[in-house]
């Protein structure tokens, strides 16, 4: 099944990205990665993520740290500071933004984000330290999912029924942190992400302003899946 929604811009304009942003989004075991690799066998117009180099980071990294520094110590210093994944992504996410502003206008792909802002913003605050609480963080957050969701072309959310999404993780060879859990504690991991997922989209508006592509992947193929993706992009 798919489904669309039309972006409403403000100034009724049509304003083609360039180049044009796609997050895959979904639970572990959908098939996030899987369908990444297909569409980029079947055209050369995908590229899997955005290219970034250590020293493309490091400069947000330490702009995120100076910012939220006196903040924490002032504050949190007797609670956790960000983890080494959560300051890998909230870099990332001010990173790809800045390069992203520097492509060709005439730049014609297709870029697959799968751990893309919407996954990472939503799983910052979801599992972030308490900081995440405070004022400041929150206008750093805040002004970041604007900026990812005026950037975004399309949010690809692949999702299935969480028995065949716990099947399909322990069945593969990738480390995951609920292949060892009770049924019931990745369901409740499996819905907590799903659950944010829909929150953070739903509180940002973006499904008034991005194609959302939804599919069901128990019950389509990823070929079929990828004939809908390249449909959506005029590549059939």
């Amino acid at each position: 099944m798919i489904e669309t929604v039309d972006r409403k811009l403000a100034d009724n304009t049509i304003a083609e990205k360039s180049p044009r942003v796609a997050e895959i989004l979904g639970p572990a075991g959908a098939g996030k990665s899987t369908l990444a690799r297909a569409l980029g066998r079947r055209s050369n117009r995908f590229q899997a993520d955005i290219l970034l180099r250590r020293k493309d980071k490091i400069p947000f990294f330490v702009n995120n740290t100076l910012l939220l520094l006196p903040t924490y110590l002032r504050k949190y210093r007797h609670s956790n500071w960000f983890d080494w994944r959560e300051a890998r992504s909230m870099a990332y996410l001010k990173a790809a933004l800045h390069v992203l502003e520097k492509q060709s206008a005439d730049d014609d792909r297709v870029i697959l984000l799968d751990h893309g802002p919407i996954y990472r913003l939503a799983f910052l605050r979801e599992f972030g330290p308490p900081i995440t609480r405070s004022q400041i963080y929150m206008r750093w957050w805040t002004d970041l999912l604007k900026q990812w969701i005026e950037t975004l072309d399309a949010i690809i959310w692949l999702d299935a029924p969480n028995d065949i999404l716990l099947q399909r993780i322990r069945f593969r060879d990738q480390i995951h942190s609920i292949k060892g859990k009770s049924e019931a504690e990745a369901f409740e991991y499996l819905d907590s992400y799903r659950l944010s997922f829909e929150q953070l989209i739903a509180e940002s508006g973006a499904d008034g302003q991005v194609k959302m592509l939804r599919f069901d992947t128990s019950q389509m193929s990823i070929e079929q899946i990828v004939d809908h993706v390249l449909a959506h992009y005029n590549l059939l």
